[in-house]
């Protein structure tokens, strides 16, 4: 390899400021990934923007978190990593063919979750479920928290663990709430 050649992909890997790890965990293959060094920069909503993660744990994302408490179709990336940056936990799933039992466990996870003090009225907990149909092959049940995110090839009860552990823990432990992005509340 050419000196310049070397020097380039040195310098194209120091210039990445994000770390990485990740740990096999609990059943259906189950993987959790940290990263850090991560920003939260606010873009134009409906931009275009490269996670370094997938399922996006943080970085660049849209200035409006979604309402808590709520089940949306598909939430954008954008706006649900803003929901994490709050301190809240998104419950993901990826079902190509529809898999009502497993949404059904994921509200299950959803109303297990302590209330929170810092929530008011309607709001009791920062917890949002949605779609995503951007998560990696495989990959059917996800949880995203600030800088960590679980992925399962199927539902596993260990995402209670994951919320409880990952809970409030973000840049900006905030209750507020958000826009009703045509969400339907989980506990009607």
């Amino acid at each position: 390899m050419k000196a310049w050649m070397f020097a380039a992909l040195a310098l194209a890997a120091c210039s990445d400021p994000v770390d990485q790890t990740t740990t096999e965990i609990g059943a259906c293959d189950g993987m959790i990934t940290v990263e850090s060094n991560t920003s939260g920069n606010h873009v134009p909503m409906g931009s275009t923007i490269d996670f370094t993660n997938n399922p996006p744990t943080s970085g660049p994302h849209y200035p409006i978190w979604a309402a808590w408490d709520r089940e949306y179709t598909q939430l954008p990336r954008g706006n649900y990593v803003h929901n994490a940056e709050h301190g809240g936990i998104v419950l993901l799933y990826r079902c190509d063919d529809g898999c009502p039992d497993v949404v059904e466990q994921l509200r299950g996870t959803a109303r297990r979750m302590a209330s929170d003090s810092k929530c008011a009225s309607p709001v009791t907990k920062r917890v949002i479920i949605t779609s995503d149909p951007l998560l990696p092959d495989g990959v059917q049940v996800a949880a995203v928290a600030w800088n960590h995110a679980y992925t399962a090839s199927c539902y596993d009860p260990y995402i209670d663990t994951f919320a409880r552990e990952n809970y409030r823990k973000a840049p900006e432990d905030l209750c507020d709430n958000g826009a009703n992005m045509g969400g339907t509340p989980i506990d009607p």
